[in-house]
């Protein structure tokens, strides 16, 4: 057996170096290639061809629908043409017919019918502004604060007490305020003036237009005024202590031609009732007979009222205005009416009873 160096198979640098050093000549002849071994298959333990490619064969597709003629206006009236056998002129006087749309007439909106709305809107809002006001003075006149005075003598018993100041024309509303304002029923107010001397009465202090004689034989220590409520209706009163009857009695019939119009503001004349017109009747003859009524007049007359004498101002229908009358000598009852005048009377009796 051979023992030399083992053959090399592989040419390295190192190795050319190395014979280089010893002075040879390395081997510059290249390798031949190797042939790569090829491995027959065998039965037991070889490799296994690889397997082909399963080829799967692509889902049914349905062919695209043939695309639809385009329809044209072209197109379209040829067809119309053939359908109808009609002429160009008639088809294009049709399709004009067709294409506007029919057009009614709008008759104009009247401008008297506008003017006329106009009107009645604003006649409703004039309405409306007024109605509210006079509710609101009517709520301030209800509502508005009462100055309550004590310590002022009156010669009945009194359920309210109420100060009212000024003068004349003032002074009147005032009481027709104090009117306005409700109180219970058969109850009775006193209205009295703030004076610092304590002997103008609130009956002088108005300035109605009442004589001298009766002015000056008025006394402040008696007299009253007020607001008595009898049968659902308020009404103002005065009570006046007086200093002589006569000359009082004498002041008053000479009043009365005036006194209904100068305490008109307190004491104010009532609605004038329709009256009916009677029928015509006929005489025995068959002469028609003219219809006649009977008008009163409306004036002072004389009246008993609670066993008192009084005299009372009845307007035409019979229904009092005014009365006046006398409780005794020395004190003078001026009122609406002779409910009034009775509710008075018996408050006088009671106080001087006490």
């Amino acid at each position: 057996m051979d023992k030399g160096p083992p053959e090399k198979y592989i040419r390295t640098f190192a190795g050319d170096m190395e014979t280089l050093q010893k002075g040879g000549t390395p081997d510059l002849t290249p390798l031949a290639p190797r042939p790569a071994e090829v491995r027959q298959p065998t039965d037991e333990g070889g490799p296994h061809p690889e397997p082909k490619e399963r080829l799967v064969a692509p889902a049914y597709t349905p062919p695209l629908p043939a695309n639809a003629p385009l329809k044209t206006y072209a197109g379209d009236f040829s067809e119309r043409m053939k359908e109808t056998k009609a002429s160009t002129a008639t088809i294009l006087a049709a399709e004009q017919d067709r294409a506007l749309p029919s057009l009614q007439a709008v008759p104009p909106e009247s401008s008297h019918r506008n003017i006329l709305y106009s009107i009645v809107g604003a006649v409703l809002l004039i309405a409306g502004i007024a109605g509210v006001y006079v509710a609101y003075t009517r709520y301030r006149a209800a509502t508005e604060p009462v100055v309550v005075t004590e310590n002022v003598p009156a010669p009945i018993f009194v359920d309210e007490r109420e100060e009212i100041s000024d003068t004349g024309r003032a002074l009147l509303e005032a009481i027709k305020k104090s009117v306005d304002r409700p109180i219970a029923v058969g109850a009775v107010r006193l209205l009295s003036i703030a004076s610092t001397t304590g002997s103008e009465t609130v009956f002088s202090a108005l300035s109605v237009g009442a004589p001298n004689v009766l002015l000056r034989n008025v006394s402040a220590q008696g007299s009253m005024a007020g607001v008595v409520q009898v049968s659902g209706r308020q009404s103002p009163f005065f009570i006046l202590s007086v200093l002589s009857y006569s000359n009082t009695f004498s002041g008053m019939l000479s009043w009365e031609q005036e006194m209904s119009v100068d305490l008109a503001p307190l004491f104010p004349a009532y609605p004038t009732p329709v009256l009916n017109t009677p029928a015509a009747t006929t005489t025995p003859s068959g002469v028609p007979k003219a219809a006649t009524t009977t008008t009163s007049v409306a004036a002072f007359v004389d009246a008993s009222i609670a066993n008192h004498d009084a005299r009372v101002y009845r307007d035409t229908a019979g229904r009092d205005v005014l009365v006046y009358g006398y409780w005794n000598q020395a004190t003078l009852i001026i009122a609406r009416d002779a409910a009034a005048f009775t509710e008075l009377v018996g408050r006088l009796a009671t106080s001087r009873a006490q």
